[in-house]
């Protein structure tokens, strides 16, 4: 009688542990799911990161082949220097970036107006420009979408049972959707 309590004491141990690693297990295996996730959204954030930089990049080389009256330039570039300056300095930022990218905005919708009311500058440089940065707001319309669906896995995976248990834990917090006016 001794060895069956004996027997049923080690197989009710046997089934603890076996338990306990089955926890750990999907723990673990849900952990590395968020973690695979939340780099799906850094990586597509870094994707728009890098498309916003060309765009930031091509608009001084735009004003200059415009040839634009040194006091609009100089005003142009301040701004946009100041819209790059809070961009870099809000990296890991996400909604102070998208505020940083409205200043952008603003001025690539003055300098396009401005093109379209000096007729004597070189069009077909000016088009150019004016094309690169039509293709790179393409490229980064595309990425938007393309880190929204980062970011709703990633929030969804979160959110799911059993991970939204200890998700906090981890440090795993919601992600920001990438909306035109942040």
């Amino acid at each position: 009688m001794g060895d069956l309590r004996l027997s049923k004491g080690l197989i009710a141990g046997i089934i603890a542990v076996v338990a306990v690693l089955i926890v750990v297990m999907m723990v673990v295996l849900a952990y590395n799911d968020m973690v695979s996730k939340d780099q799906g959204v850094e990586n597509a954030w870094g994707n728009i990161e890098a498309r916003y930089q060309r765009r930031i990049e091509l608009i001084p080389s735009l004003s200059s082949a415009m040839n634009l009256s040194i006091e609009f330039q100089a005003n142009l570039l301040t701004n946009i220097t100041e819209a790059r300056t809070r961009w870099l300095g809000s990296l890991g930022n996400v909604p102070a970036q998208l505020n940083a990218t409205e200043t952008l905005d603003r001025n690539l919708a003055i300098l396009v107006a401005t093109y379209e009311n000096y007729p004597q500058l070189d069009l077909s440089v000016i088009q150019y420009f004016v094309a690169e940065l039509s293709s790179t707001q393409g490229m980064i319309d595309a990425a938007r979408i393309f880190y929204n669906d980062a970011v709703r896995e990633y929030n969804t995976a979160i959110r799911s049972f059993p991970n939204v248990l200890f998700a906090g834990a981890f440090g795993f917090n919601e992600a920001v959707y990438y909306s035109q006016g942040m």
